[in-house]
């Protein structure tokens, strides 16, 4: 069985509108972006084709002192992801769920209960956005 990493929905939206609407989304939810990588133009520039696609790196900065705090390894899942990218003529957007890091990474009830709420969080953000 195929290890679910993500949590996708389509939007009607436009990509800029949705990543806009992304953005906001996480700001409600108390996180930050800290960088948005246009992923389409660097693959571009590099005589690349494909659909747009944009990850905007977003942190809840408490919630990341606690999971290093813990676990120092869990830095290499840091920061989360959100997607935002065209396929198929479709806007989607898609984060990474970090249910996933549960299943491979032995953690502690501390860890468990906070990935709950990161998880519910992202999925707000994800949702709120589209």
């Amino acid at each position: 069985m195929a290890l679910l990493i993500a949590y996708t929905k389509p939007t009607t939206k436009t990509q800029e509108d949705a990543i806009t609407s992304v953005q906001v989304a996480v700001e409600a939810e108390g996180f930050k972006v800290l960088n948005a990588l246009d992923i389409g133009n660097i693959l571009h520039s590099k005589g690349l084709d494909r659909e747009p696609i944009v990850i905007l790196e977003i942190c809840h900065a408490n919630s990341a002192y606690t999971l290093l705090a813990n676990n120092i390894d869990l830095g290499l899942f840091l920061p989360c992801k959100i997607n935002i990218y065209r396929q198929n003529g479709q806007t989607l957007i898609s984060a990474l769920d970090p249910h996933f890091i549960t299943k491979l990474i032995p953690t502690d009830s501390q860890v468990e209960t906070l990935v709950e709420e990161i998880s519910s969080a992202i999925y707000r953000i994800v949702d709120n956005a589209v």
